[in-house]
């Protein structure tokens, strides 16, 4: 296990730092759903979007961050959304729906669901077309965002995995208010078992060797409810590489978990990719962006280099909207794993036709996020 600093130090680089790492890797979990989601501060102004918000407001994510919900929102409705926000900043949490402007500049409504201090001052706001069902989430009753994006328990653990830092997200999640969590060993949030401690330290442990581990399983709420936890852990090192804690990102999968053991079945009963196949695209890509790609994976896609440095090129929009929940499956896999199974799907090309791919995607970094992918396709796609 990597050495170790002091408590006392790795308390204060903690305090400093963490929650700064923290943001970090919910950045590198929030990027890709397909569901709109964005993080915002106090002002209003998005920290981060998903691909999928990125969709609804008609831009590339990149700039869409750092502007304001008031420059999507329909003219005559801009005079609500100061007086929504305030309310919102002191209760905590609120529903309702926006006046915001489509793409093409027409009015629309959007339901949304916002949750505040996930982070100190970043704000969790879900948005969903009011009048659009999902095609890629259809378990959600019509008109609910799916569970498992709505809210996100973010805490930190010390090196022995006690509990340092505890935001409102968790608070909603587990139950527990923050004079009742800190300190606490993090074993508290899972039912008792006889290897219990054993087995979270190991998860600890390979977190530190390895740079962060995922899994999912039980967890229990303060009132003794469970729920089927998605758990990232990444360790916090300083510059000199040692170890000062850990960000972790709870998620509700409760839902999810069936579903995506519905994809998994399902992507097996694909029919039989092609014998004849070219390994042929490489490409890394940082969030949704395609900075680096390899000739074969352009001539895959028919994009040019000229394209690429161009920074036209953006995973989102190379892949078909039925598509979008095994690539969900795929990032989540990356996340907990490191690499996802090998899939079947289809990659849009620039003149609009498809060309049938198999996919495997690794995660080179989370902090910032990096990834990179392989593409397998049919000779002279």
């Amino acid at each position: 296990m990597p050495s170790a600093a002091p408590q006392p130090q790795a308390a204060n680089w903690l305090v400093e730092n963490g929650p700064r790492e923290l943001e970090l890797l919910f950045r590198a979990i929030v990027y890709h759903p397909s569901a709109p989601i964005l993080i915002t501060d106090n002002d209003r102004h998005y920290r981060d979007a998903s691909s999928g918000a990125g969709k609804l407001l008609g831009l590339p994510r990149e700039e869409i961050i750092g502007r304001s919900l008031d420059d999507f929102a329909e003219p005559s409705f801009k005079p609500q959304i100061s007086e929504l926000w305030q309310a919102f900043l002191q209760r905590g949490e609120q529903k309702g729906t926006l006046q915001l402007l489509g793409p093409d500049g027409s009015p629309r409504e959007v339901e949304y669901t916002a949750k505040g201090n996930v982070l100190p001052v970043r704000h969790l706001l879900v948005l969903r077309p009011k009048t659009a069902p999902s095609e890629t989430e259809p378990e959600p009753a019509p008109g609910a965002s799916p569970a498992w994006v709505q809210d996100y328990a973010l805490f930190l653990l010390n090196r022995d995995g006690d509990v340092v830092a505890w935001y409102s997200g968790a608070e909603r999640i587990y139950g527990y208010r923050e004079v009742e969590a800190i300190g606490q060993p993090v074993a508290m949030f899972y039912p008792r078992e006889d290897t219990l401690r054993i087995r979270l330290r190991e998860e600890l442990k390979r977190s530190a060797a390895e740079g962060h581990f995922g899994n999912e399983g039980w967890c229990v709420r303060k009132d003794g409810t469970r729920f089927w936890a998605n758990v990232i852990t990444m360790a916090l090192k300083d510059v000199n590489g040692e170890l000062q804690g850990f960000a972790r990102v709870v998620r509700d999968f409760s839902e999810r978990h069936e579903r995506d053991q519905k994809l998994r079945r399902k992507s097996a009963r694909l029919r039989p990719f092609p014998a004849e196949t070219t390994v042929a695209g490489i490409v890394s890509g940082e969030f949704d962006r395609i900075p680096e790609a390899n000739d074969a994976f352009l001539e895959l896609v028919g994009y040019s280099r000229e394209d690429l440095v161009a920074g036209r090129l953006h995973w989102p929009d190379l892949t078909p909207p039925e598509y979008f929940a095994l690539d969900e499956l795929a990032h989540e896999e990356g996340l907990r794993f490191g690499a996802c199974t090998p899939f079947e799907k289809e990659l849009i090309r620039k003149d609009g036709t498809r060309v049938p791919v198999l996919v495997a995607t690794a995660v080179l970094k989370l902090s910032p996020f990096r990834w990179i992918g392989f593409c397998a396709g049919p000779p002279h796609a």
